[in-house]
């Protein structure tokens, strides 16, 4: 083995291992935010830990084999400001399938969705209540851009607490619902 190929492999599993102290610091962070109470910054942390997890997991990442798509979330109290935006990304020396998260909002976007406000969010995305007519007959959200893509998306979202190792996640949300 030469010296390329040593410092290349060095590389990978510094690399990996920065990715895996990543996941653990943002499984802390979702954790406290939902215990917290505060949802505001909940889904950005989610977005991150959804970057990074379809950097890892291979299983997770064929979810969005070949996908691009762009997804603005925002909020009317303008707390929630938030990008995905799913491309073909670099990864140790080649391109794979992953997505971009955000703390800004994308210009153009597939798929636009507007929250009456955090607890909104938490209610539609993540604790399980994905009626998006009723939820635009209650006012707590508006959607514009692919639905479908909105679907795709909050399934994605949905794998993540079970991948992090998040119990009881719904439940946490319940509780602040």
């Amino acid at each position: 083995m030469n010296l390329f190929d040593q410092l290349e492999g060095l590389s990978e599993r510094m690399q990996k291992t920065l990715i895996a102290n990543n996941l653990r610091t943002l499984k802390n962070d979702i954790e406290n935010e939902v215990a917290g109470g505060a949802l505001d910054n909940l889904l950005y942390l989610l977005l991150k830990a959804m970057s990074l997890l379809f950097v890892v997991n291979k299983d997770y990442r064929k979810n969005i084999k070949d996908f691009t798509a762009s997804y603005a979330i925002c909020s009317r109290d303008k707390k929630i400001d938030v990008s995905a935006v799913f491309k073909k990304v670099n990864v140790l020396f080649a391109q794979q399938d992953g997505m971009k998260a955000m703390d800004s909002l994308v210009e153009n976007p597939t798929t636009t969705v507007t929250f009456k406000d955090g607890k909104a969010m938490a209610d539609f995305l993540l604790s399980g209540n994905t009626d998006v007519i009723a939820g635009m007959l209650n006012n707590q959200l508006s959607v514009s851009g692919n639905l479908n893509y909105l679907f795709k998306f909050i399934y994605l979202l949905w794998l993540i607490p079970e991948l992090l190792g998040i119990n009881d996640f719904k439940e946490l949300l319940k509780d602040h619902a």
